[in-house]
């Protein structure tokens, strides 16, 4: 049964980029979607790229959500709290692999894998697994305090253009959304795909 959110649990965090507490205030902020997240509701959040929306893969009732707000089934992208806990979901650890991941995570860079089973099915793609470990730190924390791993994807619906989060947002999507976590914009520019196979690379996006 979903849960029932009330109208303080609808919210937007966010915190001053001027403030001496910035780290602080970007950890709270995170925790308390984090909060939200773990409930079994979706978030709004702005990444180091796209602004983003993320559920858990803990919660089946979240994850129809999303896929009814993407208009699709996926694949979804799979954020990642560490390049450990990363690394930790592929099924082969080759050194291409563990070469790239040293030096392109954290950052804008989503690495294709063969990925280990037991993950929602709208995670993978014949097998394989979209994973990032992203630059922004809010990013990772809110990854964190969710249980290291969140299934995320851009934020706009199928077709759309992309969205920003915030109050109105969340007004007008308040059917989908629980929260949104504001912070400092990243590029906006997609982040680029790396195909690994074995000992191979493949550059898909730049």
């Amino acid at each position: 049964m979903r849960k029932k959110f009330s109208h303080l649990e609808r919210c937007c965090l966010r915190y001053s980029p001027v403030s001496k507490n910035r780290r602080t205030q970007t950890k709270l902020a995170a925790l308390r979607s984090a909060a939200l997240l773990r409930q079994g509701g979706m978030v709004a959040h702005v990444t180091a790229t796209l602004p983003g929306v993320a559920v858990v893969p803990q919660s089946p009732q979240a994850i129809s959500r999303l896929i009814h707000f993407k208009q699709r089934t996926g694949p979804f992208l799979l954020l990642a709290d560490s390049v450990k806990r990363a690394l930790s979901l592929a099924r082969y650890h080759s050194p291409m692999l563990r070469q790239i991941a040293r030096h392109r995570w954290p950052g804008p860079f989503t690495l294709v894998f063969s990925g280990k089973p037991g993950l929602p099915a709208c995670c993978y793609h014949r097998g394989k697994l979209a994973v990032r470990v992203d630059a922004g730190l809010q990013t990772r924390q809110l990854a964190a305090a969710s249980g290291g791993l969140l299934i995320s994807s851009s934020l706009n619906r199928k077709g759309g253009m992309p969205l920003q989060p915030g109050f109105k947002l969340l007004m007008r999507s308040h059917q989908y959304l629980n929260g949104c976590l504001i912070g400092v914009s990243g590029s906006d520019n997609p982040s680029s795909i790396i195909r690994i196979w074995r000992n191979d690379s493949t550059t898909i996006r730049q």
